[in-house]
């Protein structure tokens, strides 16, 4: 005779039942599934991607090592990583990346975090995540101080350069039909630079804190100056898979922390109002308003 279940044992039964569906999700949350920390894990290796030419986000040394504000704040990342993951000891390697292939390098893996002054736009969240805005400029233009030129008006037959793959050149392909200059597109900004430099371009299209770093390291940084109206506020930020909101969540809740502690000051002060190398390069920029919002107030909202 098959058992007869009470409605009391029942009710028990289905409460147990529900119980369990719900304990279920809890545990999940407490080891969610991450795919770079298991690699990272794995491996005892996290790989960073950097610029060499992005002062004073991320560069290249005097020593050609990876250094600036980006890097530094990705090193606090890979030591999160390795308490998070209770390794002894966490391997960094670094891989120098471009404006063209810092997504595609994102996107298949090759890299755990671009550590740099990366703009986090609507079109780009299509393929990545970004972190919690690190930093805020606007794009704008670096000129000869002597050139007479101070806004996009005084273009008109001249040649206009930037960096391909960066914000700068979704503007230079908007404003060229308007303002009548030739555009070239240089593969990095130490090229766009160069370009400028040897007088093959009258303009430089790109944030304003990478062209006053620039302009600091060139020969004599009194020839050049920043002009012309803002053409966007860039929210700045490290770059990421957006396949992996967990480690997403550990990278943003680390530099929530740093952000909230007196190393933001010190990283600020070290490499926007210091002398930076042995060439003394200072880029002599306090923060912003905007700036110091973006660190009281922690955030990867974008608004274009």
């Amino acid at each position: 005779m098959p058992s007869i279940v009470s409605v009391s044992s029942l009710q028990r039964l289905l409460a147990g039942i529900a119980l369990a569906a719900a304990l279920v999700p809890a545990a999940h949350a407490q080891n969610p599934q991450s795919p770079v920390l298991d690699r990272i894990r794995d491996s005892g290796t996290i790989t960073l991607g950097y610029r060499e030419s992005a002062l004073p986000f991320s560069f290249g040394d005097d020593k050609g090592q990876p250094a600036g504000y980006a890097v530094d704040l990705c090193l606090r990342v890979a030591e999160a990583a390795k308490e998070k993951l209770g390794l002894k000891t966490i391997k960094v390697r670094w891989l120098p990346l471009t404006p063209q292939n810092r997504v595609p390098a994102v996107v298949n893996g090759l890299v755990d975090l671009d550590c740099a002054p990366n703009t986090n736009t609507l079109e780009r969240q299509k393929q990545v995540a970004f972190s919690v805005s690190h930093y805020v400029s606007t794009v704008r233009m670096l000129v000869r101080a002597d050139s007479g030129i101070k806004s996009f008006d005084d273009l008109r037959g001249k040649t206009v350069v930037t960096s391909a793959g960066s914000t700068g050149d979704r503007h230079v392909r908007r404003l060229k039909a308007e303002y009548g200059y030739r555009d070239v597109y240089a593969k990095d900004h130490g090229e766009s630079f160069l370009l400028l430099e040897t007088g093959r371009a009258q303009a430089f299209v790109m944030d304003d804190v990478l062209l006053a770093g620039l302009r600091a390291k060139s020969k004599d940084p009194s020839q050049y100056v920043i002009v012309g109206p803002a053409l966007s506020v860039e929210q700045n930020a490290l770059m990421l898979s957006k396949a992996d909101p967990e480690w997403k969540r550990l990278v943003d809740q680390t530099l929530a922390k740093t952000f909230t502690s007196p190393d933001v000051a010190a990283m600020q002060k070290r490499w926007f109002q210091q002398p930076i190398g042995t060439r003394g390069t200072n880029l002599a920029l306090a923060p912003s308003t905007e700036v110091l919002q973006a660190w009281k107030h922690p955030s990867d909202v974008v608004t274009e």
